[in-house]
């Protein structure tokens, strides 16, 4: 066998049972490659967590299917005797357990382990010859799965150039592993007296901090007052000393800087400079921003080339978006070639998205929640394991990652910093299906009654929260916030002190989106200048200070589009969006397909007789050449959302 997914997919035999009951305690049916291989032999995956919900979700979607042998079933559940009787007879019964598959190893340390991590394990699993306990098993985790050499991080310049490039990688550690490298990292003289834990937990408290210690160090060398020598033998203090006078460290600072995780220091003069601090120094030079713009998007291409999942898409993501909103504050004509050159690598780009979409995006939905929720509508059930006093959940109503980069930019002003994360939203990508399974937790098929209006959602949000132990007088929901002057005393959750969980809808951005005659410039323009109202500033601002953790998502994104002409349905499509038809007839929706040459979306987790057409690239619905900014359809600026949580 190849691989520990091998382990787990020989307990399925398609050949056989139509149903089968899975304890799955360790979640190994929710990696997406598992999902995949399972999919190809007709097997689904079924959660039994909510036995209403499930036993609608059999009743309308797999009996008829299973008995057609269309489809086999996987229900997955902890203990076996919570499966109805009628279901549970003519069932296989299934066991999968870390524990078998790497047996010497200590199981609670395994648990920790996302699919990634267990793959480099399988990999060199033969190599372990210590115990099963903790500390053995934590030893040969750090060194060969993290590829961590604790015994080797002697110094600050070790620790900061290790930790650099731990949070460069996206790495997370489980619980038990980290503490185990916080502890002994402590022992060291040159560390101890640094936040070791916070900084190795948090990557925005480590950037924070690079920040500060950036600034003191480029200060520092401005007030040498003499042109620093760019050796590596220039005797200068602070050229010299400090750990960002190592190689190592300076490549990956610039790229934290062009990327924009970090924010660059103003009110220096860089010819007073040397080079390679530059790219840490705000400079509104177009030049200089031009510089940025190419470095950006070669790093966009190179990541582009080796894509092998979803959370490779979200990373490029942030990435566009960064790279969209600075193309806002360039003027084009300044090169024509450049940009010119950005606009077939984003269409490149969403092509090969397309194509990744419609194979890969059903795999996804079941997902682990930890250590971040994959899709919108485990939002939810992520806060909720988070297990905080007082949540607020910040929606802003058609937000890409381009305007949550412009977004950004305003909160560092208010020293309101970030850890951002992405999310996919829900296809179609239209506010009644997205949004409404942010606030219900829920797949959109388990909300059919409701599903062209947001009607439910206050409705929704609060059962959620009931059924998980909050009050309903204790939850609040309030929407089309964000488009009058900001006041403390309009918001629920600011004014009444017994709430705990608070959702709130900004619909400025969807707004703006919807009335833009100048494309996406024009929404650059207009959110600047309500970004400079404070609203959104004041708002944080003011839910910190109540104690509230706050989280900022988007139900779905924007894309610039151009028409191709209408397609006359009449009454005869239910939902007629710029980018998406509806209807409730399979053969017209297939006609339609032929005819006009769009997308045909798959039945991923919609409601029965939903057959849905998509305008693919960046094309629209609408009077063939007209200009808009809409959403529907699947580009990654309208799928891949971001979901962020504010720094206390």
């Amino acid at each position: 066998m190849n691989s520990w997914r091998d382990e787990v997919l020989k307990h399925f035999d398609s050949s056989f049972t139509k149903v089968y009951i899975a304890n799955d305690s360790d979640g190994l049916l929710r990696d997406v490659k598992v999902i995949e291989n399972l999919e190809k032999n007709l097997f689904e995956i079924a959660d039994f967590d909510d036995p209403i919900a499930f036993r609608y979700m059999f009743e309308t979607k797999y009996r008829e299917l299973i008995s057609k042998g269309t489809l086999k079933l996987i229900i997955r559940n902890d203990e076996y005797g919570l499966i109805p009787y009628d279901l549970y007879k003519d069932t296989i019964k299934v066991s999968l357990k870390l524990g078998e598959i790497f047996p010497k190893l200590s199981y609670p340390i395994l648990k920790g382990l996302d699919s990634d991590e267990l793959d480099a394990l399988y990999a060199v699993y033969g190599q372990y010859q210590g115990s099963s306990s903790n500390k053995d098993t934590i030893e040969f985790l750090l060194k060969k799965v993290y590829k961590i050499h604790q015994e080797s991080i002697d110094t600050k310049n070790d620790f900061i150039k290790f930790m650099l490039s731990f949070h460069y990688r996206n790495q997370q550690l489980p619980y038990d592993v980290s503490n185990y490298l916080v502890e002994q990292l402590h022992s060291r003289k040159d560390i101890r007296q640094l936040p070791v834990k916070e900084l190795i937990e948090s990557k925005s408290s480590f950037y924070t901090f690079l920040e500060k210690e950036w600034s003191i160090y480029v200060n520092g060398l401005y007030k040498e007052k003499q042109v620093i020598k760019e050796s590596e033998t220039d005797s200068s203090y602070y050229h010299t000393e400090h750990s960002f006078s190592d190689p190592d460290i300076r490549r990956l600072l610039n790229d934290l800087f062009i990327e924009k995780e970090l924010q660059p220091i103003e009110g220096l003069d860089k010819n007073n400079l040397p080079t390679w601090v530059h790219p840490g120094i705000i400079n509104k030079e177009n030049a200089a921003e031009i510089e940025l713009f190419k470095s950006l998007l070669g790093k966009i291409r190179l990541r582009a080339v080796n894509v092998e999942s979803y959370k490779d898409w979200v990373n490029i993501s942030k990435l566009i978006g960064e790279l969209s909103y600075l193309s806002h504050k360039i003027e084009s004509s300044t090169d024509a070639e450049l940009f010119d050159d950005y606009q077939k690598s984003l269409s490149n780009l969403n092509t090969n998205f397309e194509s990744w979409m419609l194979e890969g995006y059903a795999s996804i939905y079941n997902s682990p929640i930890l250590p971040n929720p994959t899709m919108v509508h485990q939002i939810p059930n992520y806060l909720e394991l988070m297990n905080q006093d007082k949540v607020a959940l910040l929606v802003l109503d058609g937000m890409s990652f381009v305007q949550w980069s412009q977004i950004r930019q305003a909160l560092n002003q208010y020293d309101i910093r970030t850890e951002v994360n992405g999310v996919f939203a829900w296809v179609p990508t239209l506010t009644s299906i997205s949004r409404q399974a942010i606030f219900s937790g829920k797949m959109p098929m388990m909300y059919a009654d409701s599903i062209y209006t947001t009607n439910k959602e206050e409705l929704l949000w609060k059962t959620f929260w009931e059924n998980n132990g909050v009050l309903k007088q204790n939850v609040s929901y309030q929407r089309a916030l964000g488009n009058e002057e900001y006041r403390k005393d309009n918001i629920e959750a600011l004014r009444k002190h017994n709430i705990q969980v608070s959702g709130l809808v900004i619909d400025t951005i969807d707004k703006l989106m919807h009335g833009a005659i100048q494309g996406q410039l024009g929404i650059y323009a207009e959110l600047d200048i309500w970004l400079k109202s404070g609203y959104l500033q004041n708002l944080i601002k003011d839910l910190q200070d109540t104690g509230y953790t706050i989280y900022i998502t988007s139900d779905h994104g924007n894309t610039e589009c151009t028409g191709v002409g209408r397609i006359n349905d009449g009454v005869l499509a239910h939902s007629k969006g710029e980018r998406v038809r509806i209807y409730n007839n399979e053969d017209l929706c297939k006609e339609r397909a032929n005819e006009y040459s769009v997308i045909t979306w798959p039945n991923i987790g919609l409601p029965k007789d939903f057959n849905v057409l998509l305008a693919d690239q960046n094309k629209a619905f609408i009077s063939k050449g007209k200009k808009a900014v809409s959403h529907g359809g699947i580009s990654l600026q309208e799928v891949v959302v971001p979901f962020v949580k504010v720094k206390n």
